[in-house]
């Protein structure tokens, strides 16, 4: 989704936008609170947040899509592709 258009939704334009993309990540809200100033996090803190950080997150990092067939940088390569490469070698 364009940085200009995260500008234009309504909060709870917003809201459904970051509620769709956290269950096909497996991330459910329902379990915290609606609004519980005492709980450590709720829903209510929780979309704020995400409406904050999508409405001022730079175009470069709002724009990228994860392309799940790419394997992901790793902090230390060489001991991911040792692993690998035995994975390779047992099949």
């Amino acid at each position: 989704m364009a940085r200009s258009r995260i500008q234009e939704l309504t909060d709870e334009e917003l809201d459904s936008y970051v509620l769709t993309r956290l269950r096909a990540a497996g991330v459910d809200l329902g379990v915290l609170p609606d609004d519980d100033p005492d709980a450590p996090a709720d829903q209510r803190r929780t979309l704020a947040g995400a409406r904050r950080f999508l409405r001022s997150t730079p175009p470069a990092i709002l724009d990228f899509e994860l392309d799940v067939q790419r394997v992901a940088p790793t902090l230390y390569p060489a001991a991911l592709s040792s692993r690998l490469s035995e994975r390779d070698n047992d099949g």
